[in-house]
């Protein structure tokens, strides 16, 4: 009780402006803003060249995307690290351009009080719950730095954008269960959303609207494992693996941080402990370098390994209730600085490879990050020493997490994600199913394997690049079988039995599964069905194919950047990385490599990896295909 107390003062402090707080901070802490400070500094000054200079209203104060070649209608979000930038640096650059931005954002603007997720592209208008959030904790934090004219117009379109929520519960509210987006995110983030704006303009009924979402969010938590669900389409009963639509991403980066400011703000103990107990469940997924593995999401067609491509961020959130799980602060240091590896020129580009393999960035990205870091600066400094451990860094074997039916393996050097989550998203195929191998990780080599949609499709359009080269393949490795030009493979398969057995510091899948299409159809000849081996021990992982009586492939979409050299024959395949090689080895079948485009790679745009994508044929003799992956 005592601890929660806390949490609940220090969150009001960190509603203090800037100036106003004077808290020590451990040189831990202190190293961590420094670093947050700088790549926050270096993205907005890149942001603002960007900035549009020009008299058509539809273009002055916006910001071109390099990649996408418009204005995405989320740039004011920008709104608060402008003017966290403003107040610290005080240099008139940063509230100049906020306060163009802001003027901009009338093109998106609405009567009703919303503002539209773009211009001419899409009349969304839910993401008008993560404009209010910027825009209240720039006004809360920064308003003293406006004149009293810009303040007052800010503050009622804060006002009324707290009215749009207000009326429109098919988006936000979750208290009739045939009133609801099918997307938790919009929800969880109004509880934080209206009660802030009631507490600003003394509305109790705001308060009261974001107390009974809340209220009606206590039950979408799932029962072994505590994850938020509601990121899709069916949440009235479970899957037949026993599952509900989650999505880490949405859940880390906008759900449970904007859950715990309402529940911190309210005073809402209940619901705070369902919140941290529920970041502890999904910190389990960080990967030891900082990325996070949403291999398995029902929404991963937006993954960009270091985050969602669109979503906040989850330092502000874990960093609030950081006091008593120092382990949060070593999450958001690796993130950073995974982040810092993937900016470039400034800007933060979509994924690991995507500089490398001459795909530009997304603008998108860097400012919703943004929002995220500054988020983490405005809250007072803590007196906690790092605990330099998450929970993936343990050797602890095999983990099973029942509620997404996923396991984790962690065996030497090695991190692995394996699963047979079944719940869909509105759209088939966004995240593989049928016992697959989503995520593969080493120490050394950094990742080998990592899911991909399993047909790549702009979801959402406005918020995903097209792919602009010649090729294209799914990332993840599977089972694939080609008949008139059709492909069917194991990672649709809704029928799969998976066996997971655990002895001596060996784990061991059995996977009887079968080959389908993304609408879970067989070929017109009749049904192929695959038994699939697969063993983790520290010293790497071998996979072993039976029954193969079909022309059918295993392919092994091997993670390499054009920059690291291959060799390949007939029989292995060596991947240079750092200080050794990777290494895939068929004790029995034949690799072949499919075509690439020009660098010898196939890039794709979700996770944002480039990959040789190797197939392995099945021995002409025992129709059987086995492989060993080791790293040397």
């Amino acid at each position: 009780m005592r601890n929660m107390i806390f949490i609940v003062m220090l969150f009001h402090v960190s509603l203090l402006p800037a100036q106003a707080r004077n808290m020590n901070e451990s040189p831990f802490d202190s190293s961590l803003r420094s670093e947050a400070n700088t790549l926050l500094k270096e993205w907005m000054d890149t942001f603002l060249t960007y900035q549009c200079d020009h008299p058509d209203p539809s273009l002055t104060g916006g910001v071109l995307c390099p990649a996408c070649a418009r204005v995405h209608g989320r740039i004011g979000d920008a709104v608060l690290p402008l003017m966290y930038l403003a107040e610290k640096t005080g240099d008139n650059k940063y509230l100049h351009g906020a306060r163009r931005l802001m003027a901009w954002m009338e093109n998106v603007h609405r009567p009703d009080g919303s503002w539209m997720n773009d211009v001419h592209v899409s009349n969304w208008n839910g993401t008008t719950v993560f404009a209010s959030i910027a825009l209240y904790e720039a006004l809360h934090y920064h308003g003293h730095l406006l004149d009293d004219s810009t303040r007052n117009h800010w503050e009622q379109q804060l006002l009324q954008a707290g009215e749009f929520m207000m009326n429109n519960p098919f988006i936000y509210s979750r208290k009739r269960e045939g009133m609801r987006n099918m997307n938790v995110n919009y929800s969880a983030s109004a509880t934080y959303a209206l009660y802030a704006i009631g507490e600003l303009f003394n509305r109790p009924d705001f308060k009261e609207e974001a107390r009974e979402i809340a209220a009606g969010l206590k039950n979408y938590f799932t029962e072994n494992n505590l994850f938020l669900y509601g990121e899709g389409p069916d949440i009235s009963s479970l899957t037949g693996n026993g599952c509900r639509p989650v999505d880490l991403l949405y859940n880390v980066e906008e759900s449970l941080p904007n859950m715990a400011y309402y529940a911190a703000m309210a005073g809402d103990k209940e619901l705070l402990s369902l919140v941290e107990r529920s970041m502890n469940t999904h910190l389990e997924f960080m990967l030891p370098d900082g990325a996070w593995d949403n291999s398995w999401g029902t929404r991963s067609f937006k993954w960009a390994y270091w985050g969602g491509r669109t979503s906040d961020g989850f330092m502000g959130g874990y960093y609030m209730l950081a006091a008593h799980h120092p382990e949060y602060i070593e999450a958001i240091r690796r993130n950073i600085r995974l982040l810092r590896e993937a900016t470039h020129n400034g800007l933060l580009y979509g994924g690991m490879h995507y500089v490398v393999s001459g795909i530009p960035p997304c603008i998108h990205h860097t400012f919703v990050r943004a929002k995220a870091l500054t988020a983490f600066l405005e809250q007072p400094p803590r007196e906690i020493a790092p605990s330099g451990e998450l929970p993936r860094d343990a050797t602890y074997g095999t983990k099973y997490f029942k509620d997404i039916h996923t396991w984790l393996l962690s065996y030497g050097s090695w991190r692995a994600t394996f699963t047979g989550y079944d719940a869909e998203y509105q759209v088939k195929g966004t995240h593989p199913m049928g016992g697959a191998l989503s995520l593969l990780w080493h120490a050394q080599a950094g990742p080998v394997f990592a899911a991909t949609m399993n047909q790549y499709q702009l979801i959402e359009a406005p918020n995903m690049q097209s792919n602009t080269r010649k090729y294209l393949t799914g990332g993840t490795p599977r089972i694939e079988l080609v008949r008139n030009g059709v492909a069917y493979s194991n990672l649709d398969d809704l029928n799969t039995d998976i066996t997971c057995r655990t002895e001596d510091g060996v784990c061991t899948f059995t996977v009887n599964t079968h080959l389908v299409t993304i609408n879970q159809q067989s070929p017109q000849q009749g049904e192929v069905a695959v038994t699939m081996n697969y063993t983790y021990t520290q010293q790497g992982i071998s996979i072993h194919v039976e029954h193969c009586n079909e022309p059918i492939r295993l392919i092994l979409p091997v993670i390499v950047s054009p920059e690291e050299d291959v060799e390949i024959t007939s029989r292995k395949a060596s991947i240079k990385k750092n200080e050794g090689a990777l290494s895939i080895a068929c004790e029995s079948g034949t690799i072949e490599v499919a075509p690439t485009d020009d660098d010898g790679r196939i890039f794709n745009p979700v996770p944002g990896f480039s990959f040789i994508p190797l197939q392995v044929l099945p021995d002409s003799k025992d129709k059987q295909i086995s492989i060993h992956i080791c790293f040397l």
